[in-house]
């Protein structure tokens, strides 16, 4: 069981928090409801990296099948009818895009 990616919103938040004077990762960990070793992750992460989220990490699992413009070809079918099946827009990406 994988828990859910947390939000950049949340992890700003752990950042501009820790920034106000006099704040503490103590007082963050109560007020967003997280745990000290997410605020202190993230504000590590800022430290060195200027950012919430680590620019070095890659992203795992499978590589994507679709590449941008298969992606936005799905953005524009969809946004034209957004009523379509999956196996309309299946067979839409197999016959315009040539993805199987």
């Amino acid at each position: 069981f994988m828990t859910p990616a947390l939000s950049v919103d949340l992890k700003e938040r752990i950042v501009q928090l820790y920034a106000q004077p006099g704040s503490t990762m103590a007082e963050i960990v109560k007020t967003l409801d997280c745990s000290i070793g997410l605020v202190s992750k993230v504000v590590n992460l800022h430290r060195v990296y200027g950012q919430v989220t680590n620019p070095t990490k890659h992203r795992t699992g499978c590589p994507s099948f679709l590449d941008h413009a298969d992606h936005h070809y799905l953005q524009t079918i969809l946004a034209a009818n957004p009523c379509l099946y999956l196996d309309e827009i299946q067979h839409k990406l197999a016959t315009v895009r040539h993805v199987d």
